[in-house]
């Protein structure tokens, strides 16, 4: 994995999120426990030398620390300062996301480990192929600091919590607490957590090592429940003062998000999702994942279903619990998604293992009615489970470095989902731009002018190491608003009409779109373009404003 996951890092620029404060609060507070200097603690001034370049205290959200866990980004500003500043491997921007490589490690010895020893060796290795090999999955791998370690540290907490859960250690529960911890600190979903091992005891009863240890179990579930909230206010210094405000912020935050814009809702301060921005969950998954994988999931729901109802086998139940625990919080009053699964990644772990069990089962059938064949018959079920293996490789493989534009063939793949229209279908966090900037710093004229409608803090983030120091990024745009302000719209088509070289690059989020990108694509041809199934994922114009009498009064 990492012979494949280190080089592919160079392929996948820094993304929305990541721009806007991940990366920002993470070398903040990897500096202030590597210094304990509370001035790294003050968010809003810059404390890094010059000569500490790039300047990762560039965040457009530096005064909104609320927003902002600090367990996930801190261990990739570790990495980051590892690999890159100390050893040189990769540059800063890389080595934040190297993390999610490490991480993928750690999850992949406890899953083969913990399925393996229920499962089976097939099911445990058929689990983790589809998990890594789901090309929503594989992008967030490369490029998401923040929902695929929740999604580690949320299947670490489960599988740690059910085997300490079945042996009855005490010990066991509370280290399970100390990454259930981790996994809020990581992310907010993980608050979800406790659901898990309450619908398991309520439906799988009491495992026999805790047979007459009832009080005993209740009360190392409190202390795990203090233990997970002490790690997570451990690792989080901006909660260490005012701590009761601060936490009121943070709670208001998390609780607060509109479903659609609306007047009531901003009057309100709540975080506003815009109506065409907003992304159904279950037909994101439906229309994100490959077939196979959901019908082999599918399968394994079922067998999972009639395994707990025959035997109340907790492990059947835990794999039915868990996924739906997940998917839960969107049956809520009020709840939205967009982009996609990214902000519900964790489904896709207890997805995998009840499709590796599927997987598993027809390889035994198979195998049982094999019998004594011969040789070729006994290959059978091997490649059995390597044909249902193999399409959810072949489209990662396909789609590279594309895998955030994957649709599937009930969507109509990439090319239906565009004609659909359907939220967030493109790169909708530029993750490509990376491809665009190493265009530019071969192909752009001297002293050139870009500019980036959507997108843009992504680019300007990493702009002091990736883009050519001749060249100078506009600001035309916002991060919290697709619209181009009239003066930085009539600045860049001023800056044209002299006959400057002006660039412009952007990702077709069409959610986002703005009138910048509406000139080139209506009267422009650009002069690069990266496509996926025929579709445009990324392009770059050399932009000439439209004549006046095209621009209406």
């Amino acid at each position: 994995m990492w012979l494949a996951g280190f080089p592919a890092l160079r392929q996948f620029n820094v993304t929305w999120d990541e721009a806007l404060g991940d990366l920002f609060y993470g070398e903040r507070y990897f500096s202030y426990f590597t210094s304990f200097d509370a001035k790294y603690l003050d968010f809003a001034t810059d404390v890094y030398p010059p000569e500490r370049q790039p300047s990762l205290y560039s965040s457009p959200f530096k005064g909104r620390p609320w927003e902002y866990y600090p367990v996930a980004n801190t261990l990739a500003a570790a990495t980051s300062e590892l690999l890159a500043r100390r050893l040189g491997w990769l540059d800063v921007f890389d080595g934040f996301h190297a993390v999610n490589l490490l991480l993928a490690a750690l999850l992949i010895f406890f899953m083969f480990r913990e399925v393996s020893r229920r499962d089976g060796v097939t099911a445990a290795l058929a689990a983790i192929v589809l998990l890594f090999t789901a090309p929503r999955v594989f992008c967030d791998l490369m490029a998401n600091i923040k929902d695929f370690p929740l999604l580690v540290f949320f299947t670490l907490s489960v599988l740690l919590f059910f085997r300490a859960f079945e042996s009855g250690t005490r010990r066991g529960l509370l280290v399970a607490a100390v990454v259930v911890g981790l996994a809020i600190g990581t992310k907010g979903n993980a608050l979800f957590f406790p659901a898990i091992p309450l619908l398991l005891w309520l439906f799988g009863g009491t495992p026999p090592a805790w047979k007459g240890r009832r009080k005993q179990l209740l009360a190392t579930g409190a202390l795990a429940a203090l233990a997970a909230l002490a790690v997570l206010f451990a690792a989080w210094p901006y909660m260490w003062t005012d701590t009761g405000p601060r936490l009121k912020d943070h709670v208001t935050y998390i609780s607060m998000r509109a479903a659609y814009l609306d007047t009531a809702a901003l009057d309100s301060g709540r975080v506003v999702t815009r109506e065409e921005s907003a992304a159904p969950a279950i037909e994101a998954v439906l229309l994100t994942t490959p077939p196979v994988f959901l019908l082999a999931a599918l399968a394994g729901a079922l067998l999972a279903l009639r395994q707990a109802i025959k035997t109340r086998d907790r492990w059947a139940i835990l794999l039915l619990v868990w996924p739906l625990v997940v998917f839960a919080r969107y049956l809520l009053p009020g709840a939205i998604n967009f982009d996609g699964v990214r902000h519900f990644l964790e489904l896709f772990p207890p997805l995998a293992i009840l499709a590796g069990r599927a997987i598993a089962a027809l390889a035994r059938a198979l195998a049982q009615k094999a019998g004594d064949a011969g040789a070729f018959r006994r290959a059978l079920p091997a490649a059995a489970v390597a044909l249902l293996l193999l399409p959810g490789a072949l489209v990662t493989w396909l789609s590279h470095p594309f895998e955030v534009t994957y649709w599937n063939a009930f969507a109509g793949g990439f090319k239906g989902a565009r004609a659909e229209n359907l939220p967030q279908v493109g790169d909708y966090w530029g993750m490509s731009y990376r491809l665009g900037l190493e265009w530019l710093w071969q192909n752009a004229e001297p002293n050139a002018y870009l500019a980036v409608p959507v997108v843009e803090h992504a680019v300007r983030l990493v702009a002091p190491l990736r883009l050519r120091p001749d060249l100078q990024l506009l600001p035309v745009s916002r991060p919290t608003s697709p619209v181009i302000s009239t003066e930085r719209l009539e600045g860049t088509r001023d800056l044209a009409r002299q006959g400057a070289p002006v660039y412009v690059m952007f990702v077709e989020r069409r959610d986002w779109m703005n009138q910048l990108m509406i000139d080139c694509l209506t009267y422009l041809e650009p002069i690069a373009v990266w496509t996926y199934q025929g579709e445009p994922v990324l392009s770059i114009y050399r932009y000439r404003p439209p004549p006046p009498r095209l621009l209406g009064p």
